[in-house]
C-alpha cells in the first residue's frame, strides 16, 4: 500500500468516524434544527432555569440604573412641571424647554451603555450554558471562560454599530440644523439630488455594513464559548466559518434569519401584550411615588418595553443560543475534515 493510499483511508475513516451522531450509530447525522429540538428536550428545563434567573437579575439591574437616571433627571422633571403648572394658571398652552429634553435625552445615553452591559451579561451567562449543553458525546467540551466570552459580546457590539452610528453622524453634521444649517459642501438649493444623497446615503451604507458584520459575527459568541479562542480571534473565526464557502454562508442565513425573526416577532408581541401595564405603572408611580405626571409618563412607557425585552430574552434565547452553538459545532467539523481531505 503506497502513502498516498494510507493517507486517502485515514481521511476516509476520519469522516466516517465523524459521521457518528449522538447515540454512536452510524449514518449521517441529524440536521441543526432536530439536534437543538433534541437539546431543548433533555436540557430545556435547565437552560430555562437559567434564562429566568438571569431575567431576574437583569431586571433588577435595570431598574437600579433606571432610579439612577430619574434621580439624575429629576431636575429636569421638577422645571417641566413648574412650566406646566403656571401655563395652567395662566390659561396659556405650555411645551417643555428643548434644553430640558436634550438633557432627558443626554441621561439616558448616559445609561444606555450600562443597560446593554446588563444585556450582554445575561447573553454571556446563556451562550456559556447552551454551549455546554450543546456538547455531543465523544466531542470536546467547551473552552471559553465566561470573561472570555463577554468581551467577544462587547468588541462585536462596539464594531457592529459603529459603522451606523457613523453613517447616522455625518448625515446630522451634513444635512441638519442640528449642527449646520445646510452643508458647505453639497448647497441644497443648488445642488438637491446630491444632498438627498447626502441625506439617505451615509445612513444607508451604515446599515448595509452593520447588518453584513452583524451576520459574518454571529457565530463570535458560540465560537468563544466552544474553542476558548480569545475576542478578536473568535470574531476571525465566526467570519471565516460563515463566509468560508457557499454552503456554510447558506446554512447560516437560515438558521440566523428565522432566529432574528422569532426574536423580534416574540418582542413585538410581547410588548403589544404588555400595553396594559401602561395605566398601571403610572398610577402606581403618582401614588406611591412624587407628584409629577410627566415622571410618571416616562416611568409608563418604559415599563411594557422592558417586561418585553426580559420575557423575549428569556423565551428564544435558550433555543437561539444553542441552535447557533450547534451550527458553529458542525460547520467547524465540516471545515476540519475538508482540510483533512485536502492534505490527503
Amino acid at each position: 500500500m503506497t502513502s498516498g493510499q494510507a493517507s486517502g483511508d485515514s481521511a476516509h475513516g476520519s469522516a466516517g468516524d465523524e459521521e457518528r451522531w449522538a447515540g454512536g450509530a452510524p449514518g449521517p447525522r441529524p440536521g441543526v434544527a432536530r439536534t437543538a429540538l433534541a437539546v431543548m428536550r433533555r436540557d430545556g428545563g435547565r437552560l430555562y432555569g437559567r434564562a429566568a434567573r438571569v431575567a431576574g437579575l437583569a431586571a433588577l439591574g435595570g431598574l437600579l440604573v433606571t432610579v439612577v437616571g430619574f434621580l439624575a433627571a429629576w431636575p429636569a422633571f421638577a422645571e417641566i412641571r413648574r412650566g406646566a403648572v403656571q401655563a395652567r394658571l395662566d390659561e396659556d398652552s405650555y411645551a417643555p424647554d428643548g434644553s430640558l429634553v436634550n438633557t432627558m435625552w443626554l441621561i439616558l445615553l448616559a445609561c444606555l451603555p450600562v443597560l446593554i452591559l446588563l444585556l450582554h451579561l445575561g447573553c454571556t451567562a446563556l451562550q456559556t450554558a447552551c454551549a455546554r449543553a450543546a456538547a455531543e458525546p465523544g466531542e470536546s467540551g467547551p473552552h471559553g471562560r465566561f470573561r472570555t466570552v463577554l468581551g467577544v459580546y462587547v468588541l462585536r457590539g462596539v464594531l457592529v454599530w459603529a459603522p451606523l452610528v457613523t453613517g447616522i453622524l455625518v448625515e446630522e453634521y451634513f444635512t441638519t440644523t442640528t449642527f449646520r444649517e445646510y452643508t458647505a459642501i453639497v448647497p441644497k438649493w443648488e445642488h438637491p439630488n446630491l444632498f438627498v444623497l447626502l441625506h439617505y446615503g451615509p445612513p444607508l451604507l451604515g446599515l448595509a455594513l452593520t447588518l453584513l458584520l452583524r451576520f459574518g459575527w454571529a457565530l463570535a459568541p458560540a465560537t468563544a464559548a466552544t474553542e476558548g479562542l480569545a475576542p478578536l480571534a473568535a470574531l476571525r473565526r465566526s467570519w471565516s466559518l460563515t463566509w468560508d464557502r457557499a454552503t456554510a454562508w447558506f446554512r447560516t442565513v437560515a438558521v440566523a434569519l428565522p432566529l432574528a425573526g422569532l426574536t423580534v416577532g416574540m418582542y413585538v408581541l410581547l410588548q403589544f401584550l404588555a400595553r396594559p401595564l401602561r395605566p398601571g405603572t403610572v398610577s402606581l408611580f403618582l401614588e406611591w411615588g412624587p407628584d409629577n405626571t410627566y415622571a410618571a409618563y416616562v416611568a409608563g412607557n418604559l415599563a411594557p418595553i422592558a417586561v418585553a425585552l426580559l420575557l423575549a430574552g428569556a423565551l428564544t434565547l435558550p433555543p437561539a443560543h444553542t441552535t447557533l452553538a450547534i451550527l458553529q459545532r458542525r460547520l467547524a467539523l465540516t471545515g476540519g475534515r475538508r482540510a483533512a481531505v485536502t492534505r490527503a
